[in-house]
């Protein structure tokens, strides 16, 4: 059995969609990189740019890969065929690559992948410690003016 029309056209369409999504993500991650990068080239004597920076920079590559290998380059890297669910053939829209591709692929999804998750965790625990030593900066501060 194959798959109906209405069902292969619907699935043509979500491939698309991640593709077209995939497309946005990429501009998105590249314009975070490049105003990262600029900034850091204001910079007097290029010092260093601060922690979170550093943090959203490799978040935004790690994305850029992400976006670029895994949604929209997607079923082009998967081999030509048919896929079989339930005992049902599905062909593959778009399938053009072969098993290397397929198992660089997943490579590069597992690693990115990995790299983005790190990268918001790394994150997160900055901005925790960046609030917390701002509150115990505020509340120093408030004890100094109650006082006086």
């Amino acid at each position: 059995m194959t798959m109906g029309l209405a069902a292969e056209k619907i699935y043509l369409a979500k491939i698309i969609a991640a593709k077209t999504s995939g497309s946005i993500s990429m501009i998105g991650s590249g314009l975070i990189i490049r105003d990262v990068i600029l900034r850091w080239h204001r910079r007097k004597e290029n010092q260093f740019l601060p922690i979170a920076q550093h943090i959203i920079l490799s978040m935004s590559i790690a994305d850029l890969f992400n976006s670029c290998f895994v949604h929209f380059l997607g079923t082009w890297m998967v081999p030509k065929g048919d896929i079989t669910i339930s005992d049902e053939k599905f062909p593959i829209p778009l399938a053009a690559g072969n098993e290397t591709t397929c198992n660089a692929q997943a490579f590069i999804w597992d690693l990115f992948t990995l790299a983005g998750c790190c990268s918001n965790a790394m994150l997160a625990v900055t901005c925790e410690i960046f609030v917390l030593t701002s509150i115990t900066i505020f509340s120093t501060l408030l004890k100094f003016v109650v006082i006086y």
